[in-house]
């Protein structure tokens, strides 16, 4: 059965796949200036039409697949890179972000945020490093607590927080506020670097037990 520990762990561990900010984030932050919320949420659509069946047919491919071994190998390595996540949200709180410098080529500004979202998800690498190591131990998880209805529960408590970080770093960009990159931003990546390394560790030391 889904217990509340596993799904604030899920939430917990989501964050080293929410909070970079990679190619979908700033496109829904630099459209922002003009669409404010609405930016984000429509950049978080298009992300959920390629991540919901991609991860339930992962899901599918991997209850056939799981055993002991399956189990230790997926623990293993989904606990290796989320330390390795871990690391780059240290350095990546240790750089300056700034956006003003930055600007979205013509070619994608013009394309609605739903087709942005699938595009710069697809397209992602560290998106599908995720599922296929991170993603894959908590999947595994869901699946050994409460089967494909377990991976649901799962599943709805990561993707809201794509819906809360882009919409409200949507939100605070279209009010032209630069708070979003300043100390509060590098605190929350520290703190949620933390909590990754915990993570990657519990992973790993589990899976040798």
């Amino acid at each position: 059965m889904i217990s509340l520990d596993f799904l604030a762990t899920v939430v917990l561990v989501s964050v080293s796949g929410v909070l970079g900010p990679g190619p979908l984030f700033l496109a829904s932050t630099l459209r922002a200036t003009k669409l404010g919320t609405l930016s984000g949420i429509q950049c978080a659509i298009g992300h959920t039409i390629v991540e919901a069946p991609l991860v339930f047919g992962f899901s599918l491919g991997l209850a056939l697949l799981l055993n002991p071994a399956s189990l230790k190998v997926i623990g293993i390595l989904g606990g290796s890179v989320l330390l390795v996540f871990a690391f780059l949200q240290f350095l990546q709180a240790s750089r300056k972000v700034d956006m003003s410098s930055t600007q979205l080529p013509d070619l994608w500004e013009k394309r609605p945020g739903i087709v942005l979202g699938i595009i710069f998800t697809g397209l992602n690498p560290f998106f599908i490093l995720w599922w296929l190591t991170v993603g894959s131990a908590l999947i595994s998880q869901a699946i050994l607590l409460g089967s494909l209805g377990g991976v649901a529960l799962m599943f709805a408590a990561h993707i809201w927080m794509d819906y809360a970080w882009l919409g409200g770093t949507a939100t605070i960009a279209g009010r032209g506020k630069q708070l979003l990159f300043g100390k509060w931003y590098k605190i929350l990546l520290i703190v949620f670097g933390i909590a990754m390394a915990y993570f990657g560790i519990v992973f790993i030391l589990s899976a040798l037990q």
